[in-house]
């Protein structure tokens, strides 16, 4: 029979991988303060870390995608929202219950005002039934986007009844779209940029460019404003097929023995978290076919912030990967030759995800003992 040392080592074993992925999801969120949110998401995602060392059951990257994109987006809602999640940004502007009460409040209740409810169900309920038109003008909607509506009415905080009688709304015409009293402009442009960034995620449909001029008028947004707006998410969903493509490189390469198997599963999967649909084919194919990749200085190009992602995704999936201190040198070695090629010297992006990782398996530790 093993031993109380032998279960707590399995224990741990189990939760290294649970927290590398759950950090895939974090450093490639846009978070503009990564360490911040890291250290955030250990008590939102806590019950999943427990579970982990339970050995019960929980959505993981590996297991199940979906639900754990989900999970994701509402743990990260009142830290960081993803800003490549379509109407995230409605979520930034504190329209979400997952931040709990706010002001005086919070120092005597972790309850919402009904002020702040009633603000949360209406631009929250306005944010998913645009998102859901929007979707829905090029035709009936797939598992991806009913995971993207799903990520966002988790995010909202709602409760359950209520975010489920929203999930479960059917498309709404989007002529008969309610949108009233006077508008919060930062909720609006927010909804607008969430709208084109749906659109955009494959390729800019005439019937959804059309469905959100029709929003626009509806919000009062005027039609200069609209394209600039438009502009910036085009600008932005390009920029997120760099850093994608950059990201599936970096962890097929750093994973490079480890294909067939894990090194195949990441790195998909970190393609289909961080690529745009419209390029994503391209660059899976090549995952799925096992081509080596070579280090060319293809993802030279890149800016800090965004080679600072990539190398703490790549590290991530290693950690994932539940290295032994011999085979993590190994994985170092190669993520440093990512790291040169990409022209980056500094380690702090690898250096941040095993230090919160280190911390997070200590404290656990601390208590199996």
């Amino acid at each position: 029979m093993p031993n109380d040392s032998d279960l707590a080592t399995a224990a741990l074993d189990r939760l290294v991988a649970v927290l590398g992925e759950d950090a895939i999801y974090v450093l490639s969120s846009g978070a503009r303060d990564p360490r911040e949110a890291l250290e955030g998401i250990l008590q939102r995602r806590g019950y999943a870390y427990t579970a982990a060392v339970q050995g019960q059951p929980h959505a993981r990257m590996t297991t199940q995608y979906g639900g754990w994109l989900v999970e994701m987006a509402r743990a990260l809602a009142p830290i960081a929202p993803p800003a490549w999640v379509p109407m995230m940004e409605v979520v930034r502007e504190k329209v979400t219950l997952e931040i709990g009460a706010r002001g005086l409040r919070s120092l005597f209740s972790n309850k919402p005002s009904d002020k702040d409810v009633a603000r949360v169900k209406r631009y929250g309920s306005l944010a998913v039934r645009v998102l859901r038109a929007v979707l829905a003008a090029d035709g009936s909607l797939d598992d991806e986007e009913r995971t993207a509506i799903a990520s966002i009415v988790a995010s909202l905080g709602l409760p359950e009844a209520d975010a489920n009688a929203l999930y479960g709304e059917p498309p709404i015409a989007v002529n008969t779209l309610d949108v009233y009293g006077e508008m919060d402009a930062a909720v609006a442009r927010a909804i607008l940029r969430g709208a084109w960034l749906a659109a955009a995620w494959d390729t800019v449909d005439p019937r959804e460019e059309q469905t959100i001029q029709i929003v626009a008028q509806k919000l009062g947004v005027p039609t200069e404003e609209l394209e600039s707006i438009r502009k910036d998410a085009l600008a932005r969903v390009d920029g997120r097929r760099r850093v994608g493509l950059a990201a599936v490189d970096a962890v097929r390469y750093v994973l490079s023995d480890r294909c067939p198997g894990i090194g195949v599963q990441l790195a998909a999967q970190t393609g289909t978290l961080m690529l745009p649909r419209r390029w994503r084919q391209e660059a899976l194919s090549a995952v799925g076919q096992g081509a080596p990749v070579a280090l060319a200085k293809r993802h030279a190009g890149l800016e800090g912030d965004e080679r600072s992602a990539v190398l703490g995704v790549a590290w991530a999936a290693a950690m994932a990967d539940d290295p032994s201190m011999g085979r993590k040198a190994l994985l170092r070695a190669r993520w440093e030759r990512v790291a040169e090629d990409m022209g980056e010297d500094d380690p702090s992006a690898r250096e941040l995800v095993e230090r919160w990782i280190g911390e997070a398996l200590a404290g656990v530790a601390r208590n199996l003992q």
